[in-house]
């Protein structure tokens, strides 16, 4: 029998009115969910219990991230360690099919629900009937916290987490959610570090979501890997992956992989550099794959706003023993 969806609040007055200051294109507007009040667009009333009730299966592989953690390059890695190196699919069949994104129509399928009223033209959806219809093993993208998947951490299929520090996750979350059809942020950057602070942007709280993440990391079938080791000593990364899924690599297939995933190669490849199966792009390939830089922020933070989020980073970094590979919070 399946479970409903944890209980939900909608946003208050002052949250609703930020909203609609930065986010009018998203009409429905938002809710927080579960005890740890997880931000979600209100599609998550319809759909969430999909996601919510979903049942892993032991042979899937999931990769888990707060967006714009390094996330399409994880997917990109774990896909082709798990699968023995398989350039040649890999640069023949779209990220998005061989590792769906779970509850991407949650996000978009506003949008996409629009575009269809207008045009009379279908469009793929990746949600988790998408997924359930996939042959196993399965690879499976998703945001969402461990609370609203509450099967997954107990299932015996292996699970990748990434994480990225707070500035740089939210520089790269400013751009991103300014071209994405449907929610097309509105405001300064300075604007929404604050909205950002205050958890209002989708999958919110972020301390939580690592934090939650972070105290699971000791499960054997979890690992927990930080993008900024896969920027400084990726052949690193890829080794502790494979030792994860019980592969054995030569150094030449390793650097092999380490040139695949470049920067500069990861953006020219169109089988990851897609953000949605949409015809008609929730969001240009331009500003899906951005930069790939640690320490980023240093060329969007003032003095003002970079001080004022580094109180926030230490208050929400007093109870846990989380430290990320990099000093985040500088001392002038």
């Amino acid at each position: 029998m399946e479970s409903e969806i944890p209980k939900y609040v909608f946003f208050n007055d002052e949250e609703k009115k930020l909203a609609e200051k930065h986010f009018a294109a998203s009409k429905r507007g938002f809710i927080k969910v579960g005890e740890k009040k997880w931000t979600m667009p209100y599609r998550y009333l319809e759909e969430g219990s999909a996601v919510y009730n979903s049942k892993p299966r032991p042979d899937d592989t999931w990769v888990v991230s707060f967006p714009r953690s390094g996330t399409t390059v994880t997917l990109e890695l774990v896909w082709l360690v798990a699968n023995n190196m398989n350039f040649e699919e890999a640069k023949t069949r779209s990220l998005h099919h061989r590792f769906p994104f779970f509850e991407l129509d949650i996000l978009t399928g506003d949008y996409d629900d629009f575009l269809t009223s207008q045009t009379g033209e279908k469009i793929e959806r990746l949600n988790p009937e998408f997924s359930n219809k996939l042959p196993s093993p399965r690879f499976i993208k998703t945001h969402m916290p461990f609370e609203l998947l509450p099967n997954l951490l107990d299932s015996e299929c292996k699970i990748v987490y990434v994480a990225r520090n707070p500035k740089d996750v939210v520089v790269s979350w400013y751009h991103f959610l300014q071209i994405i059809k449907g929610l097309e942020y509105q405001g300064s950057f300075e604007e929404f570090c604050e909205y950002f602070m205050k958890d209002l942007t989708n999958y919110c709280p972020y301390w939580t979501h690592l934090k939650d993440a972070w105290a699971e990391r000791h499960r054997s079938n979890l690992l927990f890997i930080f993008y900024e080791e896969i920027i400084t000593d990726l052949p690193s990364v890829i080794k502790k992956v494979a030792k994860f899924f019980e592969k054995s690599y030569s150094e030449e297939e390793v650097l092999k992989l380490v040139n695949h995933l470049h920067i500069d190669n990861f953006r020219k490849n169109p089988m990851v550099n897609r953000p949605s199966l949409n015809p008609k792009e929730t969001v240009k390939p331009i500003g899906f794959i951005r930069k790939g830089k640690v320490k980023g922020w240093k060329e969007f933070f003032t003095d003002e706003l970079e001080a004022k989020y580094d109180v926030w980073i230490k208050e929400n970094m007093k109870d846990t023993d989380l430290t990320f590979p990099i000093n985040c919070v500088e001392e002038k």
